[in-house]
């Protein structure tokens, strides 16, 4: 049985940041074509994603889960993207934070897995840019053993600032046997140029990756609860 923490139900990667945060959610977010299918989002509210579905049945249904699958994560950008210039080693180090993180978080609640077995949600997450998007099938991230974790999302990634102070992303949720849509979201944080405590010209974009890994892992296990403020 999983041990849950009482919250307002709602289920979403949205962002509530803190003010103090070097990263906000942006104003708005394009969808890139990674879900296919944008129909039934809708628009966020306040302390949700921009872009959000929620199966309706899912708080009956959240409990019958306790495993999790995170396909390997890919990047997707346009041909005119300053992502697109960005070296492969880096972008591989992109993927593998965010693949990192997600299995850190999720990995509290959830038994973390290769394969679908019964009780599995799905996990499919892309870090995605706006319009005539096409995956970089060189840049995805594989999978990490838990134990390893920690240790991995503490990596300083190098680079240029091409792509610091915004990220966008999209994610699904999927039950795993039946292949039931339970929730999909698109965001975008931008960076608020904050110097403090910055070891690389990566960290907000970093500091977004676990961010969104908290709330989804969060609200996953909470039934649709939103997360706190992370301290």
């Amino acid at each position: 049985m999983k041990h849950k923490i009482v919250g307002v139900l709602e289920l979403t990667l949205g962002l509530t940041l803190a003010a103090c945060a070097p990263i906000k959610q942006a104003q708005d977010v394009e969808t890139s074509g990674f879900l296919q299918d944008y129909s039934a989002l809708r628009e966020g509210k306040a302390g949700e994603a921009l872009k959000i579905y929620i199966d309706p049945n899912y708080p009956q249904l959240c409990e019958t889960y306790d495993k999790v699958l995170i396909e390997p994560i890919g990047i997707w950008v346009k041909e005119n993207s300053d992502l697109a210039d960005v070296s492969p080693s880096e972008r591989q180090n992109l993927v593998n934070h965010l693949h990192g993180s997600l299995v850190s978080e999720l990995g509290k609640y959830y038994q973390v897995v290769k394969t679908p077995q019964p009780g599995t949600l799905r996990i499919r997450t892309a870090i995605t840019e706006a319009e005539g998007s096409v995956v970089a099938l060189d840049t995805m991230s594989s999978f990490l053993p838990h134990s390893l974790v920690i240790s991995k999302i503490k990596e300083t990634a190098t680079g240029t600032a091409t792509f610091v102070g915004r990220a966008s992303g999209e994610v699904e949720v999927i039950d795993a046997m039946t292949g039931e849509r339970i929730a999909a979201a698109v965001d975008a944080i931008v960076g608020t140029k904050s110097v403090f405590g910055v070891t690389s010209k990566w960290d907000d974009v970093n500091r977004a990756f676990d961010d969104w890994s908290y709330r989804l892992a969060y609200r996953l296990v909470n039934c649709g609860a939103i997360a706190p403020e992370q301290e």
